[in-house]
């Protein structure tokens, strides 16, 4: 592509400046170079998304391409039309320094769609960090129906409204703040092929911090794991694993996963694990901080880790496999039944495990044989799962779904019955927990975390984003974290 600097008459602000940066520029593209990008996207492949994102979320194809050169080149023909700093509330003021060279082109096919999201920030360490997104629509109305970029007041709690929409355009390029609010709408009608990046900042002057107990994470946190020791371990989006002392004064960083770090576990014998978006499972010692074993766990993503008995472990993926493990690192045997994400795991007996699974389905399985003993049937996308042991014997499960409902019911033998279904979050759940107390906690998307008993919320606290898990670390405290990178600790009062 060569670096024509072309005239940008055509601006378009879909959105009044109080909700930041967000503007089109038309024919940044020439016909002939938008076409000429998709044929050779079209010449690499397409592949599903569905092996990183779940398919309620978005069901696109797409590629990843790391071209340096060509970011180099549409960064200058945008310079002079985007902020060269930005400046945040607390003065800290940030330069531009890039167009990420790792562009993500999609391609969207009748029916496929992008639901509601923010798009994620990619951190280059805590100086440098991508603040607004780049996106260049290769094809417009002559290719396609639908596929509208619409951008919302709110996320996805309570239904937010619409505050602007914008139909692609051939060649047009829209750049705005990461943290609005959109979404791809589904196309009616042919293909839409779109290019992906981000706008990469640079902190202007030293970092200047407060020092808060938890702070350490550039980006989302995803999980936690209340340590035998009392510390507290927590996984994040930046691949870090990060092990707090009671506190959350200090702590120290593991390091060796390549993408976000998903869920984290104790073993019997002490040792930390972990597994990640990168597919694998590692197994750390405490004590040196160092990595003694790594496998690839999965075919795609991750997603979860329990301890079962006798030193094994569980590990639930995006391949729809359930995978179990010897503390030595061997597979044992792998589980197949679900037809969707296995987001979560949760250990019912010595002899038994639950999953939760995009297909809507929870499946008790048996350990010893390896096979699935029990299929409870759902109707929505299943994202969390927890157990515990009832008075009488029974074993009750609940589980939280995208619509951000709970469902519980008892388990005895081959019965089930209902115990409870609940409206927990305005938004999809991302995390169930029973603790000690037998009360059960949630968090969801809808920025909440909230105690219940019996159906009844008892307690609640809230985070700027989607909160994602939550731990309790003794003394009727309670740690939770979310998108918004912070680690809360809370005093729940009953």
């Amino acid at each position: 592509m060569s670096v024509a600097i072309r005239s940008f008459d055509a601006v378009e602000h879909p959105l009044p400046p109080t909700f930041g940066t967000c503007f089109v520029i038309h024919d940044f593209l020439a016909p002939h170079e938008c076409a000429d990008l998709i044929a050779q996207a079209v010449e690499r492949g397409f592949a599903s998304a569905a092996a990183n994102y779940p398919p309620s979320y978005r069901d696109n194809e797409r590629q990843v391409v790391d071209d340096p050169a060509l970011a180099k080149h549409l960064l200058l023909r945008l310079r002079g039309r985007i902020p060269e700093t930005i400046t945040d509330a607390d003065g800290s003021t940030w330069r531009l320094a890039a167009l990420n060279e790792r562009l993500r082109l999609c391609r969207y096919r009748e029916g496929q769609q992008f639901r509601i999201h923010q798009d994620g920030v990619h951190h280059r360490g805590a100086d440098e960090r991508s603040r607004l997104t780049f996106m260049i629509y290769l094809d417009g109305p002559e290719s396609f129906d639908g596929g509208d970029t619409v951008f919302y007041a709110d996320g996805p709690r309570a239904e937010p409204a619409v505050i602007a929409r914008v139909r692609p355009r051939r060649g047009s390029v829209i750049v705005f703040d990461h943290a609005l609010w959109h979404a791809g709408e589904p196309l009616t009608r042919g293909r839409k092929h779109i290019l992906r990046s981000d706008l990469v900042y640079r902190r202007v002057g030293p970092r200047v911090e407060t020092p808060r107990a938890y702070a350490g994470h550039d980006g989302y946190v995803w999980t936690l794991q209340h340590l035998a020791d009392g510390r507290v371990a927590s996984g994040g989006r930046d691949g870090a694993i990060r092990v707090w002392s009671p506190g959350g004064m200090r702590h120290t960083r593991l390091d060796g996963h390549a993408q976000s770090v998903l869920g984290l576990a104790q073993t019997a014998s002490g040792r930390l694990v972990s597994v990640s978006r990168d597919r694998s499972l590692r197994w750390w010692n405490l004590d040196s901080q160092r990595c003694e074993s790594a496998v690839i766990a999965h075919d795609a993503a991750a997603l979860c880790v329990v301890r079962a008995s006798r030193g094994r472990l569980a590990t639930g993926g995006a391949d729809g496999t359930i995978a179990l493990w010897s503390d030595d690192g061997d597979e044992l045997a792998r589980l197949r039944g679900h037809a969707g994400w296995v987001w979560a795991l949760a250990i019912v007996d010595d002899n038994t495990l639950a999953s939760a699974s995009e297909d809507g389905s929870v499946k008790l399985w048996d350990l010893r044989e390896a096979r699935c003993r029990m299929t409870v049937a759902g109707d929505r996308p299943l994202r969390a799962i927890a157990a515990k042991h009832r008075a009488d014997g029974s074993i009750e499960l609940a589980a939280g779904d995208d619509r951000g409902r709970v469902r519980a019911c008892s388990i005895a033998g081959a019965a089930i019955e209902p115990v409870a279904a609940f409206a927990a979050h305005d938004a999809a759940v991302r995390r169930l927990r029973y603790f000690d107390d037998g009360s059960l906690t949630s968090c969801g998307e809808d920025y909440r975390v909230r105690v219940w008993r019996d159906a009844r919320c008892i307690y609640e606290t809230a985070h700027a984003n989607f909160a994602t898990d939550a731990a309790r670390i003794g003394g009727g405290r309670m740690l939770s974290c979310g998108y918004d990178g912070v680690l809360k600790e809370s005093h729940i009062l009953q």
